[in-house]
């Protein structure tokens, strides 16, 4: 069996959001993306999202749209082979000619995944993992840097970990908000701190010493020379994190320095499911935790993202999905949430396929 696609159409998004987003130097105040949808000549469809973040992704939205443009051509009509049982290979075969950014692999992965679910009769999970996945997935809970932390105590009691963002204020604010979010969540959370390779070796060694009560879970990419990682953990003992110097790297030949204990994996970053997939494996052979989380997508990117955690991570290992509470509006008439930090995994994907269509509007 072969999936031949009758139409490719690319539509664009515009979503407000509740509070400016502060990604580097950039403060953003609206969510823009494009929806990718993909039918089958039987009349099954599948969505991606492909919402490259400015401050995040080397490209750009109009790079990928222009990039999606000339794609339209070349795959309608085209022959993919069944993803069932095995859609990496196929998927990795389709897209190889083509070059993709990322952040356009990532959505088009997506929507054929999606497309097959269709066929399938199954959820976005069930085609990744046909022979069973986690019907639920935990979140961990995001303070954004200009968050207050004490006016989120409540709102995030019961997550299973909390995420503090750090680095855009001076050194003592951030030590202060640590220590902080540590006495008032208490010790039963886990607390991940992320510092988006804002410091200076010195100033990164004088956090981790002031820091080291609080017994985090891991700070991610402290470093803007991430060559000194492992220095840095050997004299500091606290646990590390790699994000950005994933998208630098292959998994194949990647040099993991001491101290690393997990891997966080933002499969828009990556190249998608299959990119993901390949770093997972990573994590497996070498015993490091894989956390997968979100670029501020719509419902549409959060649910799919769910479901490949459901179904391609071995323990339910909090995600990074908290990003959703940013979204003024959103795309599925039923916008994505979790309850207690549970997320239901079939219910939001079937909620992310009924949308609102008023809000994107066609572009190819």
């Amino acid at each position: 069996m072969t999936i031949r696609l009758a139409t490719f159409q690319a539509f664009v998004y515009d979503l407000p959001l509740t509070t400016p987003l502060r990604i580097g130097t950039d403060s953003l105040t609206c969510r823009q993306g494009l929806l990718i949808r993909l039918e089958d000549r039987a009349g099954c469809w599948g969505y991606g999202e492909v919402a490259p973040l400015p401050g995040l992704h080397q490209e750009d939205l109009a790079s990928a749209l222009h990039q999606c443009k000339d794609l339209r051509p070349l795959v309608s009509g085209r022959e993919l082979p069944e993803l069932e049982p095995d859609w990496r290979t196929p998927l990795e075969h389709w897209l190889a000619p083509y070059s993709l950014y990322p952040s356009l692999c990532h959505g088009l992965e997506s929507a054929l995944l999606d497309l097959s679910a269709c066929r399938q009769g199954h959820t976005l999970a069930g085609v990744l993992r046909p022979d069973g996945y986690r019907k639920t997935v935990s979140i961990n809970g995001l303070l954004a840097r200009d968050g207050e932390i004490r006016q989120h105590v409540h709102q995030l009691a019961g997550y299973p970990a909390v995420k503090l963002k750090v680095g855009n204020d001076s050194l003592e604010q951030e030590i202060h908000r640590v220590k902080t979010a540590r006495a008032l969540f208490g010790t039963a959370l886990a607390l991940r701190v992320d510092a988006n390779r804002a410091w200076d070796f010195a100033t990164a060694l004088q956090f981790c010493e002031a820091v080291a009560a609080c017994r985090l879970e891991y700070l991610e990419e402290p470093l803007r020379d991430p060559t000194r990682l492992e220095a840095l953990g050997r004299l500091t003992g606290v646990p590390i994190a790699l994000d950005e110097t994933l998208a630098e790297s292959r998994p194949e030949s990647i040099i993991i320095p001491s101290g690393v204990i997990a891997l966080v994996l933002k499969p828009s970053v990556l190249g998608g499911p299959t990119a993901t997939a390949r770093w997972l494996d990573l994590a497996r052979q070498r015993g490091l935790k894989a956390v997968i989380t979100s670029v501020f997508e719509s419902g549409v990117g959060l649910a799919h993202l769910a479901n490949c955690a459901a179904a391609l991570l071995e323990t339910d290992t909090p995600l990074g999905l908290d990003t959703y509470r940013w979204l003024g509006e959103d795309l599925p008439t039923v916008r994505f949430s979790a309850t207690q930090a549970t997320i239901d995994v079939d219910s939001v994907y079937y909620q992310a396929r009924q949308l609102h269509t008023e809000r994107f509007s066609r572009v190819v």
